[in-house]
């Protein structure tokens, strides 16, 4: 099965191409960006989070190591074994509790406590409102120096001091009962078991609801421990500094998935009693933080790795989590994340700038990819077009164009070679197309003297009718048209063709012109059957008068009637052999009359013949010499069967004639029965299947598409108008004009004919009044013939083509059609 493709023009394709080459290499940057940006992106927030991680916890562990440096030096130091008196203010390791709070600014506290439940605790509120508003200290308090002493009744004794950025005490408070024990903390009895400085997991200082973590080591000497508290917030106010990304973050928090330090909010979980405790990630109200701390929780060796890349809620975060180290002696998790956005922005932002300069670049190209393919295919459509006009076998000058393009410019040079070359070689074609034509029509005409220049001279008449219908514009011939070239040359080809069916029909049946005529005229067999009649009635008189039969005159009176009665006879049956009168029953029943007289044969009639004589013959049985045969006779041998039986086969073309049963009926009286003319029904088939052998002939021809209705054409001028024509009985809404046409040029030809040797020729008079008759019983189409009549055209073939005294005068007002008649003037 063939399938029609859309085509489409050249420009388009061209057009198409260039957007497509264009789209296709900005989204295939886009992609290759996207895919490179996101690589880069994970590995460059790899790299910062790497670096963020490492910076911040170095940080977080010098803190923590120089504070273990504190409480090393502190537990070396002389003096500090001795417990607090009173204020406190004497005591040795004062001095070197001011210089760590003021180098350590996230150092809350140092202090010691010794064995007999003493303590003295120096605190830095650095005038914080909140740590005054705790430690219910005044305005301007920069330390509160917090003692316990135990007098000899072993009564505990708490005493705050509120110093100045002096250092001096300005303001003071004592609480004769406290109930605070250094002994009972975990960080006292955890220094008297450990060597050297050591860290407690980080927690809420009860005191100030803060958490931090204590560092604390045993005095050198024994009898007290040295301990600092190290709060986080400082911690988390460093995380919110440290800037991930304009959308990142930063936190601390342990395995257990409690949040230690947060960059924007307190990790402490707000209850009430002594039991505090930090903020767990669900605590913490951010899905971002609970994703992290649960995936970290869940693979915490696999998730430390390296940067990867997890989505939260529809949003795509890079995520790196790096542990603290562990000779803290606890496990934290230093967690770093940031939407990737963050750090692809630049790059989407390069993108849709991409994107945006590749849509200008198309709004550029599309318009002109548009004209410069317009002008590249305008040459191509104008040999398209060029292309198109030769299909249609219009070989026309155009305007001449060319194009820039090198193997345009050759392919037009080309292409004007071809069609030059293609409209010689089809001149030269239609030529020998039309010289076999006329070779066929003129081997038909030089065929037999019966025919004449027929089949030239038709042509004429018929394409002159045809000028004359083709400027008609009124009636019902107004819409035939023939003005091509090819239409007129279909039209010429079919006038010369319509007779082409002839060169089957055999000559001495064309030729025909006595009854009795094969091959050669019988009428010659016939007389000298009559001569031999009249030398038998001579011989039997004289062997009469020889035997004295009777008297000799009266004898010679006999031979004589006899003599007269057989030349009688012959003339008589010479005279039915011309055909020229109607054969009345009269004439036929004398005849067989004729016939019944008898000749003695005394020779072979079977020996000295063709094979196809012999093969006749056979169809009776021989017969024993003399024979006594009728002067007139119809024998088996004058019988030739059709050798098919189907002369149409399965007769695709519609023919209706009647076929006789015999391809030929040579029989004498047969023959000489015939009523009208010379032709049997065998004879006058066989002279009418010219027209099937035509049909036929030009069928099997492949003619192009501009002679497809050569056949149709030529194979239907002995139709008639009321569909009682041959060969298919067509009516005249079932013919076409040219059809039509053809019909009356091969009548109007054959009756002026000059040139027939079994007629006269009719004049021009004479020819339209037989046409008309011919035209009222509907043989021939009234309009044309009408035309045929006023546009002259029976008068324009007259004087080329007929001698003077045929073109005589012709009244057309007396053969116009009734409806015609009233409006021609008298000529």
């Amino acid at each position: 099965m063939n399938l029609k493709r859309k085509r489409y023009p050249l420009y388009v394709g061209i057009t198409t191409l260039i957007v497509t080459i264009v789209v296709t290499l900005t989204a295939l940057f886009l992609w290759i960006s996207h895919r490179e940006s996101h690589t880069a992106a994970i590995r460059m927030a790899d790299h910062l989070f790497s670096e963020i991680n490492g910076k911040v916890i170095e940080r977080y562990e010098n803190a923590l190591t120089s504070v273990a440096v504190l409480a090393g030096t502190a537990a070396r130091m002389p003096g500090l074994e001795h417990p607090p008196v009173g204020g406190g203010l004497s005591h040795p390791g004062l001095e070197l509790m001011f210089e760590a709070l003021a180098f350590y600014k996230y150092l809350f506290s140092t202090y010691i406590g010794y064995d007999d439940g003493s303590f003295i605790q120096m605190m830095a509120v650095r005038n914080d409102p909140v740590l005054c508003q705790h430690f219910d200290a005044p305005a301007g308090t920069q330390f509160v120096l917090r003692t316990i002493t135990t007098d000899t009744r072993g009564r505990m004794t708490q005493r705050w001091l509120f110093l100045n950025r002096k250092h001096e005490a300005f303001d003071e408070r004592t609480d004769l009962d406290s109930s605070y024990d250094p002994r009972t903390r975990s960080w006292y009895n955890r220094a008297r078991r450990e060597d050297g400085a050591f860290y407690t997991e980080p927690y809420v200082f009860s005191s100030i609801r803060m958490p931090g973590v204590t560092c604390a080591e045993r005095l050198l000497n024994g009898g007290g421990v040295f301990g600092a508290d190290i709060t986080l917030d400082r911690f988390s106010i460093s995380l919110e500094r440290q800037k991930v990304s304009d959308n990142g973050m930063l936190f601390l928090f342990d395995p257990e998935g409690r949040i230690i330090a947060h960059p924007s909010q307190s990790t402490v979980k707000t209850q009430s009693g002594k039991n505090l405790d930090f903020l767990t990630a669900g605590d913490i109200g951010d899905a971002r933080i609970a994703r992290v701390v649960a995936d970290c929780r869940r693979d915490p060796y696999g998730s430390l790795k390296q940067t990867r890349e997890i989505e939260i809620d529809g949003v795509d975060y890079l995520v790196r989590a790096t542990p603290v180290s562990k000779w803290l002696k606890f496990d934290q998790i230093l967690a770093s994340f940031a939407p990737t956005s963050d750090f692809t922005g630049h790059i989407r932002r390069m993108q849709h700038n991409v994107f945006l300069h590749s849509l200008i670049v198309l709004i550029v190209v599309l318009p002109t990819s548009l004209l410069v393919s317009r002008r590249i295919s305008g040459s191509l459509s104008q040999l398209e077009h060029e292309a198109e006009k030769i299909r249609r076998r219009d070989f026309s000058e155009s305007a001449p164009f060319d194009s820039n393009i090198k193997e345009i410019h050759t392919l037009i040079l080309a292409f004007s070679l071809m069609k030059r070359t293609i409209l010689r070689l089809l001149d030269q074609q239609r030529k020998l197309f039309d010289d076999f034509t006329k070779l066929i029509a003129g081997a038909i005409d030089a065929k037999s003297p019966y025919t004449g220049g027929h089949c030239a001279r038709v042509p004429v008449v018929a394409q002159i009718l045809a000028d004359a219908a083709r400027k008609t514009d009124t009636g019902p011939l107004a819409d035939f048209c023939m003005d091509t070239d090819d239409q007129r040359w279909e039209f010429e080809v079919a006038a010369w063709l319509h007779d082409c069916g002839k060169v089957t029909t055999p000559e001495y049946v064309v030729d025909k012109a006595t009854k009795l005529e094969t091959i050669y005229n019988r009428i010659h067999e016939i007389r000298m059957r009559f001569e031999v009649l009249l030398r038998d009635a001579e011989i039997d008189f004289c062997r009469k008068r020889l035997a004295g039969d009777g008297d000799e005159a009266a004898l010679q009176a006999q031979l004589e009637a006899k003599r007269t009665q057989i030349a009688d006879d012959f003339a008589f049956v010479a005279q039915c052999n011309i055909g020229g009168e109607f054969m009345a029953d009269e004439k036929i029943d004398r005849l067989k009359r004729i016939a019944n007289q008898t000749w003695i044969r005394h020779l072979d009639d079977r020996i000295g013949i063709s094979q196809e004589e012999a093969r006749l013959k056979q169809a009776a049985a021989p017969q024993t010499l003399p024979v006594v045969e009728a002067v007139l006779a119809d024998k088996l041998e004058h019988i030739i069967p059709r050798p098919d039986p189907a002369p149409f086969g399965d007769n695709p073309h519609g023919f209706i004639m009647e076929v006789p049963e015999h391809l030929y009926n040579l029989g004498e009286l047969y023959n000489l029965s015939i009523r009208k003319g010379t032709l049997s029904p065998e004879d006058r088939f066989k002279i009418n299947e010219h027209i099937i052998q035509t049909i036929i002939m030009l069928n099997q021809l492949e003619f192009p598409e501009y002679l497809a209705n050569v056949a149709e054409f030529a194979g239907a001028h002995h139709e008639t108008m009321d569909g009682n024509g041959y060969p298919r009985g067509l009516k005249k809404e079932e013919m076409s004009i040219p059809a039509r046409i053809m019909a009356i040029a091969d009548i109007f030809e054959a009756l002026t004919a000059s040139d027939r040797p079994y007629k006269t020729p009719k004049t021009v008079s004479e020819a339209m009044r037989i046409m008309s008759l011919m035209r009222d019983d509907q043989h021939i189409d009234s309009d044309l013939f009408d035309l045929f009549l006023e546009s002259g055209v029976y008068r324009k073939y007259a004087e080329q083509y007929l001698p003077p005294a045929q073109n005589d005068k012709v009244d057309i007002c007396k053969y116009l059609s009734p409806a015609k008649q009233w409006s021609v003037p008298d000529r």
